[in-house]
C-alpha cells in the first residue's frame, strides 16, 4: 500500500533515520523526503519544533500524525501499511512479535546506548572515546553475539529479516562510520554481512550517510589537532 502525502523528516548521517528510511523503502511506501541538516541546526527552527517539539529525527508527518522516535516510527508503518508480502518483517503473531520487539528494546535500551555513550566525545568534539565507557560497547556487542550464537537462525527472530535486523543493522553502521572493527565478534560480523546483502535498499540508504559521519568526525579531529598545537605554540611563546 502506498499513500503520498507523508513526510519524512530525516537526516542521513543519524542511524536511527537510516532504520525509518530502509523500512520506508522496503515496504514500497511513496512520501516526500524532507533533509534536515542538524549540522546547520535546521531542527532547531521555529517551524521544526512546532512538528516536533522535542527537535529530533527521524520524524514522520502521516496526514497530519506527526511521529518521532524511530522504533515507534517502523512499528507504525508495519502495523498500518504492511500488505501480505512484506508481513514477514513485523509478525502478526504475538510470540514472534514479541521477539522482534524484545530486540528492538534492546538496541535503543543497550546496543545504541552504548555506542552514543562510548563515542558520544569523538563525535560531537573529535576527542577519543570516552574509555570508561568502553566496556559498556563491548558487553553489549557480547550480548549480541550471544544471541545470534544461541538462536541458530540466520537472523536476529528467525529465517528472515525483521524490522529488528533493520533497527540494530542501521545501529552497527555506525561502527562502521566510526571505523571500529566488530569482526572479533565472528556470529555478529557474519550477520552484519548477511543483512546488508538480504536488504536491497541498504546501500542507497546507508552507504552516504555512513561517509557523512566518518568525515564530520576526521574534520572534528582535525580542527581539535590544529587547536592543540595553536595553543602548544602559544604556551612556548609565553615561556
Amino acid at each position: 500500500m502506498a499513500w503520498l502525502s507523508a513526510e519524512f523528516y530525516f537526516y542521513k548521517g543519524s542511524a536511527p533515520c537510516r532504520s525509518v528510511w530502509m523500512t520506508l523503502k522496503l515496504l514500497n511506501c511513496e512520501f516526500e523526503e524532507k533533509h534536515v541538516d542538524l549540522l546547520k541546526a535546521e531542527n532547531k527552527r521555529p517551524w521544526f519544533i512546532r512538528l516536533n517539539p522535542q527537535h529530533t529525527v527521524p520524524t514522520l508527518n502521516d496526514q497530519g500524525l506527526v511521529l518521532w522516535e524511530s522504533r515507534a516510527i517502523m512499528q507504525y508503518l508495519m502495523n498500518k501499511y504492511a500488505t501480505e508480502g512484506t508481513q514477514y518483517l513485523y509478525p502478526k503473531e504475538p510470540e514472534e512479535r514479541a521477539k522482534v520487539d524484545r530486540m528492538l528494546f534492546f538496541d535503543m535500551g543497550t546496543l545504541y546506548h552504548a555506542i552514543k555513550e562510548y563515542f558520544g566525545p569523538k563525535i560531537h568534539q573529535g576527542m577519543p572515546p570516552d574509555q570508561e565507557k568502553e566496556n559498556l560497547l563491548k558487553t553489549s556487542l557480547d550480548y549480541l553475539d550471544h544471541f545470534l550464537e544461541i538462536g541458530g537462525v540466520p537472523y536476529l527472530c528467525g529465517e528472515r529479516i525483521t524490522i529488528a535486523d533493520i533497527a540494530i543493522l542501521a545501529s552497527i553502521t555506525e561502527l562502521d562510520a566510526l571505523n571500529y572493527s566488530y569482526k572479533c565478534y565472528g556470529e555478529l560480523f557474519r550477520w552484519s554481512e548477511r543483512v546488508k546483502e538480504g536488504i536491497p535498499c541498504y546501500k542507497e540508504c546507508c552507504i552516504e550517510g555512513v561517509e557523512m559521519t566518518r568525515a564530520r568526525v576526521k574534520q572534528l579531529e582535525d580542527d581539535l589537532k590544529k587547536q592543540m598545537e595553536k595553543e602548544r605554540k602559544a604556551s612556548i611563546t609565553k615561556k
